[in-house]
């Protein structure tokens, strides 16, 4: 008989730290299950290239800088292997996505969201589609209700 498990396509998920990826695969799990995707776990720092059945690889950056990986060289073996690749990321910042968005990534989820909205967006992009916060495109401004520093010291509406 012919093993079901065998025709599945990859969910690889990439951290340094052990229990982070073990934790990232308890919770992926039953969502890889519903997508046909068996999970794949490895140290950010393995060199050996993904499987070709790879179907999205998750890259855990905890609270590394996207930039930091890429010149450790971590990201270069994970993006030449064509899978769409999704960063989990700690930092939530513009320049953060904005670099993740540059290195050719698909889509970069902030650990700030919940899992059930994170489960849809990884859904969205392993159909295809890329996603990343809208906060990457939004200067950063004051509020017209935050007050501001005047040159005297005291703060100013």
């Amino acid at each position: 008989m012919e093993d079901h498990n065998s025709h599945r396509r990859i969910l690889l998920i990439v951290d340094e730290k052990a229990l982070r990826r073990e934790a990232y695969t308890t919770l992926l799990t039953p969502w890889a299950s519903e997508q046909n995707l068996n999970i794949v776990s490895r140290s950010l720092g393995a060199k050996e290239p993904a499987d070709r059945n790879t179907a999205m690889i998750v890259v855990s950056a905890g609270s590394m800088s996207v930039t930091e990986l890429r010149l450790r060289g971590e990201l270069t073996n994970i993006l030449a292997d064509g899978p769409a690749a999704v960063v989990i990321s700690d930092r939530d910042d513009p320049s953060e996505i904005a670099a993740a968005l540059t290195l050719g990534i698909r889509g970069f989820l902030p650990t700030l969201l919940n899992a059930e909205l994170a489960f849809k967006t990884l859904t969205f992009i392993l159909s295809g589609g890329d996603f990343f916060p809208s906060s990457a495109l939004q200067p950063r401004f004051h509020s017209p209700l935050t007050p501001q520093p005047r040159n005297d010291g005291t703060s100013e509406f």
